[in-house]
């Protein structure tokens, strides 16, 4: 496997102030720790930092200015959207020690099922192993040639390298090839089209309903056309018969 070589110097000032006046000068803070030594604040050229992208499984010789250690790149920070590398944390590695890693799953070769109509989901993009520091692999490919609809990956199917073993769970699914997914599109009203008629939900009255509605109550008067009922012509009449006979 190869190994990146990354050069860094050692330093004595720490806090905010003094990092973002090394960022002003193209130079990365950063810290290693870990193994038997004490933690050590450094320092890394920005254009070697560069060389630590996508590397985060690789076994890398830092240089120092009194010795090379192994070490792993256990994380790097960045600055917001830019993706400016802002720290950087190494970690010491012992050569006859198992450690844990993140290593990415390559798929290779066009499944049978999207040959089919499928759409292939990759699920899993890398898987955490354990292994000693040399036999870390670059990447686990997996052939997904012979998938086929509704086929599933796990990771019980991958093929380590010697050495090496994984601490995912065994049916954790890697990938798999399913058909599409049709989304239901609600149909477009047409411009001009007629109006839904209206539901009326009152409820009419039958006809005995309407003959009884039309019958007056027992006992009440007949209504003029005028409006006024008879009991009112019963009182006027008698007034004025009362006031003639006064006369």
């Amino acid at each position: 496997m190869e190994t990146i070589s990354v050069k860094a110097e050692l330093r004595d000032k720490k806090g905010s102030k003094e990092c973002r006046r090394m960022r002003l000068q193209s130079l990365v803070p950063a810290v290693i720790y870990g193994g038997k030594d004490a933690n050590q604040a450094l320092v890394v050229n920005k254009k070697d930092a560069f060389k630590l992208l996508g590397h985060s499984a690789r076994l890398i010789d830092l240089v120092l200015p009194n010795k090379t250690e192994k070490v792993l790149v256990k994380e790097l920070k960045y600055n917001g959207a830019d993706e400016v590398i802002v720290h950087i944390d190494f970690a010491r590695v012992a050569m006859d020690e198992f450690i844990n890693v993140q290593v990415e799953i390559i798929l290779k070769g066009i499944p049978k099922g999207v040959k089919e109509g499928g759409v292939l989901e990759h699920t899993l993009k890398s898987i955490s192993i354990k292994c000693l520091p040399t036999a870390i692999p670059e990447k686990i490919e997996f052939d997904v040639s012979h998938l086929e609809l509704n086929g599933v990956i796990r990771v019980k199917d991958l093929v380590l390298p010697p050495g090496v073993t994984t601490v995912a769970g065994v049916d954790v699914a890697v990938a798999g090839v399913h058909l599409p997914k049709v989304e239901e599109v609600a149909p477009t009203p047409i411009e001009g089209a007629p109006a839904e008629p209206e539901v009326i939900t009152a409820k009419k009255p039958t006809e005995e309903e309407g003959e009884t509605a039309g019958k007056a109550a027992p006992g009440a008067k007949p209504a003029r056309p005028d409006g006024r009922s008879g009991g009112q012509d019963a009182k006027a009449a008698t007034a004025k018969e009362s006031k003639e006979h006064k006369k």
